[in-house]
């Protein structure tokens, strides 16, 4: 196994490395038709982009519930809309996934090839916008921090560790009806969903059609001090295919 080595840049001018790590030669820059740099190594650029691929924003995202989901009382409203590319279940959550929509991403990721320079998602790459719908499937209530149960995606393939670069720009969801947060403006942990009830919260990342995806959630309650219980952490995953 390699390693790769990851420069986040302020500006013009570099402000430290960070490390991710490398396993095997696969599609560096997750764009349609792209080609696969020879380089397995990454440079972090343009500080206003998030780090992570499922960026929290104030979106209020749909307008209304839809489907057969109970929505929770602190959540926003639930959208099924889009193809169903199926589900992955932990010991008292499930969660459904649905491909949304597809765009170009406004603006540079954060993300760059160090060794080729080449940034991972550029402005004007197609992303892809994945919902997800999580049920609490126990008899019991879960009491959720500001973390919740955030699945997150990432390709197969996908050599760097660290997850996928996104575009992080909050207009992108509210266009197709989605929030990254799945949280009600002014709400206050804990969140507790109920037994048969949902939430949703969407992310974005580069798209390449029919790629081979992994899909994770982790959920770690609160206990009752507020503080986060790993005896009770639960994990799940699945793999879908992009449409």
């Amino acid at each position: 196994m390699r390693f790769n080595n990851v420069i986040k840049i302020s500006g013009l001018a570099a402000a430290g490395l960070l490390a991710l790590t490398a396993c095997g030669p696969i599609t560096a820059g997750p764009t349609t038709g792209g080609s696969e740099p020879s380089s397995s190594s990454s440079v972090a650029a343009s500080p206003s982009a998030s780090a992570s691929p499922l960026a929290s924003t104030s979106s209020e995202g749909a307008d209304s519930s839809s489907g057969d989901y109970k929505l929770a009382a602190w959540a926003l409203p639930i959208s099924d809309a889009g193809e169903k590319l199926g589900n992955l279940k932990g010991d008292s959550f499930s969660v459904d996934i649905y491909q949304v929509a597809t765009d170009v991403a406004s603006k540079d990721s954060m993300f760059v090839d160090k060794d080729t320079k080449e940034n991972l998602l550029k402005k004007g790459d197609p992303v892809v916008y994945l919902n997800y719908v999580v049920t609490n499937t126990s008899s019991a209530e879960i009491p959720l921090s500001h973390s919740l149960i955030t699945p997150k995606a990432k390709y197969t393939d996908w050599k760097y560790m660290g997850g996928m670069p996104s575009d992080s720009s909050s207009d992108g969801y509210k266009k197709h009806g989605l929030s990254s947060s799945g949280v009600k403006l002014k709400e206050k942990d804990p969140f507790i969903l109920k037994p048969g009830e949902s939430f949703n919260i969407a992310e974005n990342f580069g798209y390449t059609a029919g790629k081979e995806t992994e899909i994770s959630a982790t959920m770690t309650p609160q206990d009752a001090a507020g503080d986060l219980d790993h005896d009770k952490k639960e994990t799940a995953e699945t793999i879908v295919t992009l449409k």
